[in-house]
């Protein structure tokens, strides 16, 4: 099956093009000398994302100001006693170290050009030279900024986004239902799971259409990668608990006038309780990792962990009672242990790469 041709000129072609002719011409307008500096940074910065802009635009200005004070102060001491390539060199690898001390990802590029020009091209002038290309720099990425943010925005990522935290907040809200009917005894009552399950398939099968668009929208810089690598991830985590929640509307209620059989049942809606709490502080907080709550690692004081144990726990004292574990087996009961099991993995899983995420 052949893919669909590429656009010819895409939306952030279109942005990318009337920003930087926007901005080169308020500089010509304002009578700045060396106006194309300012389309030049709204090509560096205007990226994807309001984040990604945000980040290419400041590694713009740091790499602007490392090369400025490079120049500064290793061009009256060395240009005197050393031929032009040995010194531009020198400045260049003293760039390069600063920059990597820094933690500047693209911006000791930045830095290495305005060293480079600055030394060949601006040798008599770098005194004023450096702060107008400073000023110059500003006013590109400020425009890229409130292009990406306000004018234009990217709206395709803006809704997957809002879809996401729905999304999340649709099935807690499934789980907790899940909870409630089995706190009550009872089955699923059909039509509403139903309803329900066909309700969160909608959302995933919208969630999933919805990426192309806003893979275009993101371009190919690190914090959209970074979203990639999240989507994946996420479309997995939609696959797992929609097969649990579709699992759990098939399963029948358990009698809780046995012992065991009911410290189980409350064992399993607590679990779902709890990742239903956990889902809504994701919907909180997305595409942010949620917070640890006071954690430096998974451990005693993570409900989820908690929940996990406790239901362990009740399996254990169910399989010691023969009466129990018959009925549980007669009615299927079991199963819906071992789905509660794969759902609190699947959450843990999803968070641990989530956080580990770059």
């Amino acid at each position: 099956m052949s893919l669909p041709p590429s656009p010819l000129i895409t939306r952030a072609d279109l942005r990318l093009a009337l920003t930087a002719g926007l901005t080169g011409g308020l500089l010509v307008s304002l009578g700045m000398p060396d106006p194309f500096y300012g389309p030049m940074a709204v090509g560096a910065a205007l990226g994807g994302t309001v984040g990604a802009s945000r980040s290419l635009g400041l590694q713009r200005l740091l790499g602007t100001v490392l090369g400025g004070l490079v120049l500064a102060v290793l061009h009256p001491t060395l240009s005197p006693v050393l031929p032009l390539p040995i010194g531009v060199a020198l400045a260049l690898t003293c760039t390069r170290l600063l920059g990597g001390c820094l933690g500047l990802q693209s911006g000791y590029k930045v830095a290495g050009l305005v060293v480079a020009v600055g030394w060949t091209v601006h040798a008599t002038t770098i005194s004023t030279w450096v702060p107008i290309r400073l000023v110059v720099t500003l006013i590109g990425v400020l425009t890229a900024w409130l292009a990406i943010r306000c004018f234009w925005p990217s709206r395709a990522i803006d809704r997957r986004q809002r879809l996401s935290r729905q999304l999340y907040a649709e099935l807690a809200i499934a789980f907790r239902a899940q909870a409630g009917l089995l706190r009550e005894g009872e089955g699923v009552r059909g039509a509403a799971g139903i309803e329900r399950r066909n309700l969160l398939q909608g959302l995933i099968l919208e969630h999933r259409n919805q990426r192309e668009d806003a893979t275009v929208e993101c371009g190919g810089d690190r914090l959209a990668e970074r979203l990639a690598r999240l989507w994946d991830r996420q479309e997995q985590l939609w696959s797992e608990l929609i097969a649990s929640y579709r699992t759990l509307l098939r399963l029948p209620p358990l009698p809780r006038d046995h012992g065991p059989l009911a410290q189980l049942v409350e064992a399993e809606a607590d679990l779902l309780e709890t990742v239903s709490d956990r889902l809504e502080t994701w919907a909180d907080c997305w595409p942010s990792p949620p917070p640890r709550q006071d954690m430096t690692a998974r451990g005693d004081g993570d409900p989820l962990v908690s929940a996990g144990r406790k239901l362990e726990a009740a399996e254990k004292g169910l399989f010691e009672d023969a009466e129990a574990s018959a009925l549980l087996l007669a009615r299927s009961g079991g199963r819906r242990a071992v789905v509660c099991s794969q759902l609190l993995l699947a959450v843990q899983g999803f968070e641990d790469a989530w956080r580990a995420t770059p």
